[in-house]
């Protein structure tokens, strides 16, 4: 059976309905955010949703396999969905802002609408101050994706929207530009399955 990774993007917080840029990981910081009480309800309802489903997947005895991303509300929204021993990896983290990190997207509308309309359009650029661009993102989900092996137990991932966008034009083979045309709301999931000429997208059903 070829291995299904199930792609689910964290809570919405705070600083996402505010429209911030999040704030770097830090390094070896193993606390988890504490979630809102919106946050905590919307994942009740995920977890009755989809936790059983998710979890109860076995392949040849083997339970599906929980990761993360290293970012604090990915690691809370595993936890409280279920998933209390996802482990983080790189890979899976949100786009690296450089200096747009903590700004709001309205401050930045006023202070560099150039830039933050490059960013909405453009897959290459980058953030100043060391951001990645789309594209970056891409590379690395992408060599994330092809290294996994066709024979590996399946996969519980809570990530980013940027990641899923990345993982979902993998699979389709479609161009970077395509980002602008995927929303991913919190809480959303998305399943890849394992083919022989790479990944296809499945429709995630009930």
């Amino acid at each position: 059976m070829p291995t299904i990774v199930w792609l689910i993007s964290h809570a919405a917080n705070a600083a996402q309905r505010s429209g911030t840029f999040p704030q770097a990981p830090v390094a070896d910081d193993e606390a988890e955010e504490a979630l809102d009480a919106r946050a905590l309800a919307a994942l009740a309802a995920w977890r009755e949703r989809w936790h059983a489903r998710l979890a109860g997947g076995e392949r040849n005895g083997e339970a599906q396999h929980a990761v993360t991303s290293p970012a604090a509300i990915a690691r809370a929204s595993a936890h409280a969905a279920g998933f209390a021993g996802a482990t983080p990896v790189g890979a899976l983290a949100d786009t690296a802002f450089g200096a747009w990190q903590g700004k709001r997207l309205a401050d930045l509308a006023h202070e560099a609408p150039d830039a933050l309309a490059a960013w909405t359009r453009d897959p290459a650029f980058r953030p100043p101050g060391g951001g990645e661009s789309f594209d970056d993102v891409r590379e690395r989900v992408s060599a994330w994706l092809d290294a996994i092996p066709s024979s590996a137990t399946d996969m519980v991932a809570f990530t980013h929207a940027s990641v899923m966008r990345a993982a979902i034009l993998r699979a389709l083979g479609a161009p970077s530009p395509g980002f602008r045309s995927i929303e991913i709301a919190p809480l959303s999931v998305v399943a890849l399955r394992r083919a022989q000429h790479g990944w296809l997208w499945l429709a995630a059903m009930g």
